[in-house]
């Protein structure tokens, strides 16, 4: 695998000097979005129609934009969405789509998109789950669990370029019945908390920019590639601190890291707990419609390879598939996934908005960081795990999400937690959350 990894990022570097010299050439440099791609032609339809305006509060159709710039004209249309016909709703929903990624990082209320620029923003989510699962890699004969999570993020915007953002986090296992359903921060096992148990962080970090360069400097969640071998959708243990570069020309983006990640998850049968860090990541848009991402990841003494891609196979249907290897010399040190996805449930803007999904993962303890992408909030579950996942996302209101899904394999290493390899596992979750 590791020669396929070298070829690919061979091919990804050579691509971007390539993008730079057309970029530099045509006094256009680091433009995100091509000029033929099919999200101008409907802004300028939803322009010409009187439903928004541009970045700058006004419409130039022949001025090349980036994705921030198109993910901005796109908020401001979510905020006008009730002034517009179903065929312009249906345009700007399937725009939303395309910018989601840009429409959540612009540390923006969604619900309420203002013109005004405020220097302090708030936002977050409240989550309520309940879990039920059975099966013979319990260390008992099940679980049930309910519990409620909180996640908040306060921006405080400095310039044009840096903005200071804090994240607290506050998790509540309000009941514990069974076996220990999911692990704590600093490893006390869930038994001394009969009761319960909470779970409290905090993350502050910097966002910010060096000419082209991106820069974050902090203790934050992220999730390189596919989340295969570090992702920050689970709470234990997934936060990084260092520092975090990304630089994008034309098709091209690359992402390093250097720091610390901390946590509960390991290698095997072990805790990783603190410990150096470093990833390097190149993700290529090969196509309007197609992604291929890579990376590297390093700790003290083992290293990760991670490669996957992601594509539209028609409007409504996406699948995503990713690889992972560790350099241990184990049996199980490769991992593997891919999903199917029908529609896009979207919070933020659409009501009765959907999703379907099915997938099959698996995610060895020694292929891994912390279990990678596993879980929507809280949970490790899919951690050390084979099988099918089949699962929905809906939107019963603006900023409101239900979640479920039916997770049904096997263990696959003995742990320290009792579970037995090739256990059964079966698992029940129904989620609701709030946005703000």
């Amino acid at each position: 695998m590791k020669k396929y990894l070298v070829l690919v990022f061979t091919l990804m570097f050579v691509l971007s000097i390539t993008a730079t010299a057309l970029a530099a050439a045509t006094g256009n440099p680091f433009v995100d979005v091509p000029a033929n791609h099919w999200s101008y032609s409907a802004v300028k339809q939803l322009a010409d129609a009187g439903i928004i305006e541009g970045a700058d509060g006004k419409f130039n159709g022949d001025k090349t934009l980036t994705r921030y710039e198109i993910a901005v004209i796109v908020a401001k249309a979510l905020a006008k969405e009730d002034k517009a016909d179903a065929e312009q709703k249906a345009l700007i929903e399937k725009l939303a789509v395309e910018y989601s990624t840009e429409l959540k990082n612009m540390g923006i209320r969604l619900s309420t998109v203002e013109e005004k620029v405020n220097r302090v923003n708030f936002y977050g989510y409240l989550g309520l789950r309940f879990d039920y699962g059975k099966g013979s890699a319990f260390t008992t004969e099940g679980i049930q669990t309910e519990a409620a999570h909180v996640d908040t993020y306060t921006t405080f915007k400095i310039n044009d370029k840096s903005t200071v953002v804090l994240e607290n986090v506050f998790h509540n296992n309000l009941r514990n019945v069974g076996a220990t359903a999911g692990s704590l921060i600093d490893g006390t096992d869930t038994a001394n908390y009969p009761n319960g148990w909470n779970q409290l962080a905090h993350s502050v970090f910097v966002n910010t920019a060096l000419d082209q360069v991106k820069l974050t400097v902090g203790q934050f969640g992220m999730i390189p590639a596919y989340g295969m071998v570090l992702s920050s959708e689970d709470f234990q243990g997934s936060r990084v601190k260092g520092v975090k570069a990304s630089f994008g020309t034309g098709a091209v983006t690359a992402t390093v890291f250097s720091g610390k990640t901390f946590g509960l998850y390991g290698t095997g049968s072990s805790y990783l707990g603190a410990g150096r860090y470093n990833m390097a990541e190149l993700d290529y848009a090969l196509t309007k419609t197609t992604n291929v991402k890579a990376a590297y990841h390093k700790t003290d003494d083992i290293t990760y390879e991670e490669l996957g891609f992601d594509t539209k196979l028609t409007g409504d249907l996406v699948f995503e598939a990713a690889v992972a290897k560790s350099d241990l010399d184990v049996s199980n040190n490769k991992s593997y996934y891919a999903q199917l996805k029908y529609k896009q449930a979207m919070f933020w803007a659409v009501p009765h908005s959907y999703d379907l999904f099915v997938g099959y993962r698996k995610v060895p303890a020694s292929a891994t960081l912390n279990g990678g992408s596993n879980s929507d909030f809280n949970g490790n579950y899919m951690y050390d795990f084979k099988g099918v996942i089949i699962g929905a996302h809906y939107v019963p209101d603006k900023m409101v999400q239900l979640t479920t899904w039916y997770a049904f394999g096997k263990k696959i290493e003995t742990t320290t937690t009792g579970d037995k390899a090739n256990a059964d596992q079966k698992v029940f979750r129904a989620q609701l959350d709030f946005f703000f």
